[in-house]
């Protein structure tokens, strides 16, 4: 995963406080270790998905997910909100869209995120979205479609997060 020290350093920490607790009574070890990865990168702000973490463990992952919420709630860690704003440049290379669009993919983010509450939406579904609208200013064309399928979000959530994000841009000549 190419991850820095210090997650992997901060996720053995939480995996030994869960050994202590004794939460991995009934758990698969595999799915501890996976769940407190990923609830380190989120921690620190490495942009990683579950879904690439799951790539890496052949564990279930309704298990990696009952395992994260273990953690968080036995050992009274803060939910850590991921900002989409940090898979920006993760997810418009593997796009291969240039910085234009990047730029004003972050420049929406941050126009939605002052106007509407961010809390509790995929922020997946927000990027996709967002490098959505900054494709059609640019006239770059890229489906609704692949850009989901890229970001591993429904076309249903891009499209509904688009048009939330019709009503603060407008884009000319698109009408939502």
């Amino acid at each position: 995963l190419n991850l820095p020290l210090r997650v992997k350093e901060y996720a053995a920490k939480i995996y030994r406080q869960a050994f202590r607790l004794k939460l991995l009574r009934g758990r698969s070890i595999k799915a501890m270790v996976a769940a407190s990865l990923y609830y380190s990168c989120r921690a620190e702000r490495i942009p990683r998905t579950l879904q690439e973490i799951l790539k890496f463990t052949d564990s279930d992952p309704r298990d990696v997910r009952r395992c994260y919420r273990t953690l968080i709630k036995e050992l009274k860690l803060r939910v850590p909100t991921l900002d989409p704003i940090i898979l920006v440049p993760k997810y418009t290379t593997a796009l291969n869209l240039n910085n234009q669009i990047e730029k004003t993919a972050i420049k929406i983010i941050k126009a939605y995120s002052k106007r509407y509450p961010v809390g509790g939406k995929d922020p997946k579904g927000l990027l996709a979205a967002a490098i959505y609208c900054a494709c059609l200013i640019h006239k770059e064309n890229r489906s609704q479609s692949r850009i989901a399928k890229v970001i591993q979000v429904t076309e249903v959530t891009l499209r509904s997060r688009f048009k939330e994000m019709m009503k603060i841009i407008k884009i000319p000549t698109i009408s939502a």
